[in-house]
């Protein structure tokens, strides 16, 4: 696959008929694509990691290779990404902790071939049976594997999980050219080392993490009141929305019931949330986005 060919591909993803590669996507896919690498890509949030992967398991279907299986723990964003690979033509699925009852359908599907691309939760690679019964049978075949935030596969970071050392099980089911893609945002030069001795012969490309959109700036203020006053002090200077991180719940719900009482439209979103007329947290989210 040549690059004008993926950059038709990035376009149909993205709806947009002039859109081009930022820097190194292009190079990322001819790793995994052409050159069968592995390959871990250290690039800031928002760069676009999801259309190299979805991008380059659009072309290894279209090969005829098998399905792609991308371990992500983050369940928030797999609904748009589900909704990014359908625009390519690609049939995906989820299986996460919010879909249980999905979960037998799903794997037969992948089973018998009709799955382009399946997101799975680590949480899903501490069930055996799950591991014996479905991506054991299919190792031999699997197109790509890719390991979104990849940082967690080293107990270096900051957000190690166990369930990830699980994907060097995996891993060794493998035949040896499958090419695999880790993806991270995060990862400092002793967790670059660690993900490269884990999964062995593993290309590195890093971009800059640096947002020249945001600025970093401290501000102690040490009582809430003080706090809160700031907030619908600052707030309204501001032409777009914004997000205020809380520590629990509870300060969500009082800020945000704060910000209210002085004319600021604020909504708490949290695990479980819900709004009126929204059954749970993620149709609340769909609230959100369209407010």
């Amino acid at each position: 696959m040549e690059k004008h060919g993926a950059e038709l591909l990035l376009q149909r993803m993205l709806g947009n008929t002039t859109a081009t590669f930022r820097e190194g996507q292009w190079e990322a896919i001819d790793a995994v694509v052409n050159q069968r690498r592995k390959l871990l890509v250290v690039q800031r949030t928002g760069w676009g990691k999801s259309a190299v992967y979805f991008i380059a398991s659009k072309i290894f279907r279209d090969r005829g290779a098998g399905p792609t299986i991308i371990i992500s723990p983050l369940l928030a964003l797999m609904r748009n990404q589900v909704a990014a690979a359908e625009r390519l033509g690609i049939t995906a699925e989820t299986l996460n902790s919010t879909n249980r009852e999905e979960w037998q359908r799903i794997s037969d599907k992948l089973l018998q071939g009709e799955v382009d691309c399946l997101l799975v939760s680590p949480e899903r690679l501490a069930n055996q049976d799950f591991i014996e019964t479905v991506l054991y049978p299919i190792a031999d075949r699997i197109g790509l594997l890719v390991v979104d935030e990849a940082h967690c596969i080293s107990d270096w970071g900051h957000d190690f999980r166990p369930d990830y050392r699980r994907i060097l099980d995996i891993l060794r089911q493998l035949p040896a050219n499958t090419p695999v893609l880790g993806t991270t945002a995060t990862a400092n030069n002793r967790v670059v080392e660690d993900i490269r001795q884990q999964l062995g012969d593993i290309v590195i490309q890093r971009g800059t993490l640096a947002r020249e959109s945001l600025a970093l700036d401290a501000l102690v203020l040490g009582e809430q009141s003080s706090r809160l006053a700031w907030l619908a002090t600052v707030i309204p200077q501001f032409s777009k929305s914004g997000i205020v991180y809380t520590l629990t719940t509870r300060d969500a719900e009082l800020v945000a019931e704060w910000l209210r009482k002085n004319g600021i439209s604020a909504f708490a979103y949290y695990s479980g949330v819900t709004c009126e007329g929204a059954e749970d947290s993620n149709t609340a989210r769909e609230y959100l986005e369209q407010a």
